[in-house]
């Protein structure tokens, strides 16, 4: 027992970044998301404001001290609220499970870019409102493959790594199937702003 904790303690005061190797943390991301619409006959366009967060487990993988890859996985949940003299009326809510696949690439420092993609899962899509509520999760295309882009710093501590930055994705396939009838004359993509917290043990 003493030995593996003497070995678990001399791998958390190495550098990791210049040993390679896999690292296990916490993440807890708050979102800004953006319901984009766009009607398929005349191609007027529409953006709904959201807000969600991502929270989970996050792996990564250190290649070699410049390059790593992000994985793990989230619950996220998603939200576009609509207001009426000051009191919510309806939520629009997606629960998921998400799975990130980002490279992260040595620019300069602790600064690292992001690029890869990922897949989101909608197990539950609702539409809440004052009257009555509608599950939506059988008319939705629940797996939502991503393109993601994005900048972060991979930073150590006494006490373990933070890694900060923010992100960008974009669900390449429409929201609705086509067979909705009440959005088939609509493109809707989810682009989200991820603003990135984790901690790795």
């Amino acid at each position: 027992m003493k030995k593996l904790v003497l070995i678990i303690t001399l791998f958390f005061a190495s550098n990791v970044m210049a040993q390679g190797g896999v690292q296990f943390g916490l993440n807890v991301s708050p979102s800004w998301k953006i319901n984009m619409s766009k009607q398929k006959g005349t191609g007027l366009r529409s953006n709904q404001g959201g807000y969600g967060f991502n929270a989970g487990i996050p792996v990564k993988y250190w290649m070699n001290e410049f390059r790593s890859l992000n994985t793990g996985l989230d619950f996220e949940f998603t939200a576009f609220d609509s207001y009426q003299n000051g009191l919510l009326v309806s939520s629009f809510r997606f629960s998921s499970l998400h799975l990130p696949v980002m490279f992260n690439i040595h620019l300069s420092g602790s600064l690292y870019a992001m690029v890869g993609t990922g897949v989101v899962y909608n197990f539950a899509v609702r539409d809440l409102n004052v009257l009555q509520g509608s599950d939506l999760t059988g008319v939705t295309n629940n797996v939502q493959p991503y393109l993601g882009l994005g900048v972060n710093s991979f930073i150590e501590r006494d006490f373990g790594y933070f890694e900060v930055g923010v992100q960008g994705r974009y669900q390449v396939l429409d929201i609705w199937k086509s067979t909705y009838v009440p959005q088939e004359n609509f493109n809707s993509h989810l682009a989200s702003l991820d603003f990135i917290f984790r901690y790795y043990f």
